[in-house]
């Protein structure tokens, strides 16, 4: 009989605006449900929504999503610490995985029930990104009293920790000295498109921003960065749902005043099945992020073989020598306007170079036979 992993999170699909932890918990479920029995645990109302899903059954567990993967959508109006409890005994699972690390009712409060000997399932915590100083900077005077009391609890001895990178299994052992990490890869959508290219004249560039509207994303820098741009038409398309109201004013009072040769266009959030069309009409993909733990956005330009222009504050680095886009530095924006220049310039030789190059390396990761291995070793 397969073990059981349940999967806590607070979103889930259809859902699709809190963003990648969203998509790394699909790519994940998927990918373990021939080796274990799949349960997840989740809301059924999106992020920063009030009313549930359409077409989604909450209050019972389903299979809509896969035969093999059951999915429990808790209702968001009634949710109640013991009614995650409920379900998590019903389940009996081998392993708990958890995401992220500040969510009260399905990260603190399965610690809680851990630390009190009422949850018999071995914990695997994947903290997302959660531990780097980007993160910590917002809402810190919440964030640090609960870390002190994680490591005044000595619940990081009591744990199994996720790290999706060497960078990630720092900041953990940083804050949680001793802890027991394993590292194993953000795991990706797997489906790749065919190569296929776009139009490219010298002097015109499509870009595309796919992200959350919020500082840390930092949609004004990359404004800032194209202001510098005289010498190319720069067209800028802004995907992603709006959730600090204040920094978004911000980003419009720049987009107003950007100069002629620019225009910007915000589509809104959408759907994650909806991007690879929209990215592949289009020449770069930006984000000057100021942290990512993976970068799904990022992941999906190199799968529609789009070059990226990103900070390099993510996993994502060397990518000059592969020709697959720039990970370039956040102290002025002003390598940031070259590599927008430098890819303007790009006639259809030189986009179609970059474009294969960028495919290329979406190609060798998904094809990596380490990364299904990795996962099995978390749970072994």
């Amino acid at each position: 009989m397969k073990k059981k992993i349940l999967v806590l999170v607070d979103w889930f699909v259809p859902g699709y605006k809190a963003g990648g932890p969203i998509q790394s918990c699909v790519n994940f479920v998927f990918a373990m449900k021939e080796d274990y029995s799949v349960y997840v645990l989740t809301t059924d109302t999106d992020h920063g929504e009030t009313s549930p899903y359409e077409g989604i059954e909450s209050g019972r567990w389903t299979n809509d999503l896969h035969p093999d993967i059951n999915v429990y959508y808790l209702p968001k109006a009634t949710l109640t610490a013991a009614r995650v409890q409920e379900q998590m005994d019903a389940v009996q699972a081998d392993y708990v995985y958890l995401n992220h690390l500040f969510s009260p009712l399905f990260v603190v409060y399965p610690l809680w029930l851990k630390f009190r000997g009422l949850l018999k399932s071995e914990i695997v915590v994947c903290p997302r990104g959660a531990l780097y100083e980007s993160a910590l900077s917002v809402k810190r005077w919440k964030k640090t009293p609960f870390l002190f009391l994680f490591r005044r609890m000595k619940l990081h001895k009591r744990v199994l920790f996720h790290a999706t990178n060497k960078r990630e299994k720092d900041a953990i052992l940083q804050h949680f000295p001793g802890s027991r990490v394993l590292i194993a890869d953000n795991l990706p959508n797997m489906r790749q498109p065919s190569f296929g290219n776009i139009a490219k004249e010298p002097g015109s560039l499509k870009i595309i921003f796919i992200a959350r509207i919020v500082a840390i994303k930092n949609l004004l820098f990359l404004l800032n960065a194209m202001e510098q741009v005289t010498n190319a038409t720069l067209e800028l398309t802004i995907i992603g749902p709006v959730e600090e109201k204040a920094y978004w004013s911000e980003c419009e009072r720049k987009m107003a005043a950007m100069p002629a040769n620019t225009t910007v266009r915000y589509l809104g959030p959408k759907r994650n099945d909806e991007l690879m069309p929209i990215l592949q009409q289009h020449h770069l993909f930006a984000l000057p992020t100021t942290g990512e733990n993976f970068g799904h956005s990022i992941f999906e330009a190199f799968l529609a073989g789009r070059p990226v222009l990103i900070s390099d504050q993510t996993p994502w680095l060397g990518l000059p020598d592969r020709k697959a886009g720039w990970d370039l530095p956040l102290a002025t924006t002003g390598p940031f306007t070259r590599a927008l220049a430098a890819a303007a310039d790009w006639d259809q030789a030189g986009f179609d170079e970059w474009a294969r190059g960028a495919w290329q390396h979406a190609e060798k990761f998904i094809k990596n036979p380490e990364l299904h291995d990795q996962y099995l070793k978390l749970f072994a």
